[in-house]
């Protein structure tokens, strides 16, 4: 009974953790729980032993994280679908297994470290690959509120990735901590530094609303069912510099 219970709970943690993730994406939910959509994860994390039970729960938290934000693809092809429901979830939950390792076999802050390398590494390699998805990489959860991170100029969307992580580790280090103010705080800056950085962006981009700027917008008319696939990146690339030049 005791195994049971044990086991729901975990269950309930990695599933929890994949609708806070769901939940926080744009035109599905509200981007706040992004800051704390991993914490049971790292609760689940810190309580399991085996490296494979890690996986496997990780795993459960990131299909359902898929299904939810993409489920859509399955209009073009259910096969697809689940192909790419399957692969995203794997390539997360290894860096998340390997996150556990590395924490396993050193100690809490390496582990830590290793943890938002181990992500930010994931969502590179899933942006410069064949089978590349970049729709879920986490610095794209502020789509909708790009007045918060006008900063992407200077880190680029990978830098949001860095932001949530970040606030999330340190969520979970409060809730493990006794004296919790000075994490608390550490924390405050962390989340309202950049939002402050990049409100005085947007405030210099107001001070510039009169000046005439020249936007050009191209569609190269690619079938995305097949031209898609069959026309090399660097073509297409070409034809939206051909169509975009004067």
């Amino acid at each position: 009974m005791i195994i049971f219970v044990k086991l729901m709970r975990k269950i309930f943690l990695a599933t929890l953790s994949g609708l806070f993730l769901a939940f926080s994406w744009p035109e599905i939910g509200i981007f706040p729980l992004i800051f704390f959509a991993f914490i049971p994860l790292f609760v689940l994390e810190s309580q399991t032993k085996k490296g494979i039970q890690v996986f496997w729960y990780s795993f459960l938290a990131f299909f359902i994280f898929n299904a939810i934000t993409t489920y859509w693809i399955y209009h073009a092809t259910l096969f697809g679908a689940i192909a790419a429901f399957l692969i995203n979830a794997t390539l997360m939950a290894t860096a998340f297994y390997l996150f556990h390792k590395i924490k396993k076999r050193t100690n809490n802050r390496i582990g830590n470290i290793a943890f938002v390398v181990l992500w930010i590494s994931m969502e590179y390699l899933h942006l410069n690959w064949e089978l590349s998805w970049p729709w879920l990489t986490l610095g794209n959860v502020f789509a909708n509120f790009p007045s918060l991170v006008q900063w992407y100029e200077f880190t680029g969307f990978l830098g949001g990735s860095f932001w949530v992580l970040s606030l999330n580790l340190l969520g979970f280090r409060i809730m493990q901590i006794e004296k919790k103010r000075k994490a608390i705080l550490y924390s405050l800056l962390i989340l309202f530094l950049p939002i402050f950085i990049s409100n005085h962006l947007v405030s210099d981009f107001n001070n510039l609303i009169n000046e005439t700027t020249h936007v050009v917008i191209v569609q190269p008319n690619i079938d995305p069912y097949t031209d898609k696939f069959n026309v090399g990146y660097e073509k297409q690339l070409d034809d939206f510099i051909a169509l975009a030049s004067p």
